[in-house]
């Protein structure tokens, strides 16, 4: 799309300068077609041709002078009157139409970018699910109850290990993944980890432990869980923790 709008755009400005090249120089060769017609009808006001003189009836034994008739300037009664070409006005008013359709042909191609450009994530920004319920169910579903979290640090690593059980009125879960998401004392994103629960088939009512190992070197401040099923849908999930010290890594 950056493509056809820089084309469409140098397109426009070459058919602008292309018409003003056009319309410049029939306006310099109109002025110059006057300037030759009003130097030749001077030229030939100036000179006018002089009448013949008048017979001499006098006696020849007086010698006078032959008075000349002072010299009469005709001027043309029925020339016709110059008129400017009207053809530069037309090309600047075509220049003038060809600038406004350029400019409302980019401006709809702009438009249609940036309604169908879609927005750019924040980099960084994990899709951190935590207690909310599925993004793909239309209503949220009961899904899991958390009865204990814990967690160690090791040298490039924190483990996470916890305990969830499916609900009386649940149902049938299978394969459930279970994603950890570390951040810093800014709220900053580092790593995430992710595992299967340790029990593949949770009826409602069974318990399962589950680990997940998150490779991360820095100072993690706190962190989150949140899990899935097998087909990639987020489940909700209700802490039944008993509140404790852990809970402010939660």
């Amino acid at each position: 799309m950056d493509t056809t709008l820089v084309t469409v755009t140098l397109l426009s400005m070459a058919m602008a300068a292309a018409l003003s090249v056009i319309v410049w120089r029939m306006l310099r060769d109109e002025r110059q077609r006057s300037e030759a017609r009003v130097t030749a009808l001077t030229a030939m006001a100036s000179s006018p041709g002089k009448p013949a003189p008048a017979p001499d009836r006098r006696p020849a034994a007086i010698d006078l002078p032959i008075r000349q008739a002072p010299a009469v300037v005709s001027a043309p009664l029925f020339a016709e009157p110059e008129h400017s070409s009207p053809w530069g006005h037309r090309f600047a008013v075509m220049a003038g139409v060809a600038l406004v359709l350029a400019s409302a042909i980019l401006f709809a191609l702009t438009a249609n970018n940036g309604k169908g450009a879609p927005r750019p994530a924040a980099a960084g920004a994990p899709s951190v699910t935590g207690q909310t319920a599925g993004l793909g169910d239309a209503q949220p579903r009961v899904g899991l109850e958390l009865l204990s979290l814990r967690d160690s640090r090791q040298p490039g690593a924190l483990t996470i290990t916890g305990l969830v059980q499916n609900p009386h009125g649940g149902s049938l879960l299978s394969r459930v993944t279970v994603t950890a998401y570390a951040f810093d004392d800014k709220g900053a994103f580092l790593a995430s980890g992710r595992a299967l629960i340790d029990v593949t088939s949770l009826a409602p009512g069974d318990e399962s432990p589950f680990v997940v190992s998150v490779p991360v070197t820095e100072t993690v401040a706190r962190y989150r869980i949140g899990f899935r099923t097998e087909d990639g849908r987020v489940i909700s999930h209700i802490d039944k923790r008993q509140q404790g010290p852990i809970a402010a890594n939660w």
